[in-house]
């Protein structure tokens, strides 16, 4: 590096000490908690109650609670589906315009990635295990738990589901997508009904669900560039 370099390099980190510290004592003076604080460090109050009555998260719950032992219990992998980047020029569209566009777009990517692939609500599905034994029940508390915890906060998190767990009884056909880096649950119904995607408090234990897969040769799904894997 040339001693302009240099000259340039020390400008720059003065300039941002400079600017740091009113912003440091301007934090110091509010009463506001600091964001990225714990729960406990803002005097946070984590509460948990069940899932509101009637709701698909409800219904899915009594489901797996009355669930017989003879009934199949799936694990799948899954791999998201890469959201794909739109057009700049989109943004400039009107509202309406730009969300239908928007929409239409999304629609058309998720039918290419499912080409030629099982998929659960557009996430590829990697391999699935019929569960047995203690890997049932380890399963089975994990839905429990995603399902039955319903926290007073919410994830400020764009949810990416690389697990489920599907189960049938009395007729219908349960889905329960899991994201453990988000910590969110979506249920859904026979392909139909659909709950979103809803905070949980609790799924089990990662690297107990993972390990399941593995041992069963079911691949784990790939990080967030999935999108640059192969079609």
């Amino acid at each position: 590096m040339d001693s302009r370099s240099r000259g340039w390099g020390f400008a720059l980190v003065l300039a941002s000490m400079l600017f740091l510290v009113p912003v440091s004592l301007a934090s110091a003076q509010t009463d506001e908690p600091r964001a990225g604080t714990s729960a406990e460090e803002q005097d946070f109050k984590v509460e948990l109650e069940p899932p509101k009555a009637g709701s698909l998260r409800a219904k899915a719950l009594a489901a797996l609670t009355s669930l017989d032992r003879a009934q199949a219990l799936t694990l799948y992998s899954l791999q998201p589906w890469p959201t794909p980047r739109t057009p700049a020029a989109w943004y400039k569209l009107p509202e309406a315009e730009q969300s239908e566009r928007v929409a239409a777009f999304f629609e058309k990517d998720r039918r290419r990635w499912c080409r030629g692939h099982a998929c659960i609500e557009a996430n590829r599905v990697l391999g699935r295990v019929e569960t047995s034994g203690a890997d049932r029940l380890a399963v089975l508390q994990a839905a429990r738990d995603a399902l039955g915890k319903v926290p007073n906060f919410g994830y400020a998190c764009a949810a990416e589901y690389r697990h489920a767990i599907a189960f049938a009884d009395q007729g219908h056909r349960y889905e329960i997508l899991l994201c453990y880096h988000c910590g969110q649950v979506k249920v859904v119904v026979d392909g139909k009904e659909r709950s979103g995607d809803q905070s949980a408090y609790e799924m089990g234990d990662l690297r107990t669900i993972d390990a399941i897969l593995t041992r069963a040769g079911v691949p784990l799904a790939k990080g967030a560039d999935a999108g640059d894997e192969d079609e």
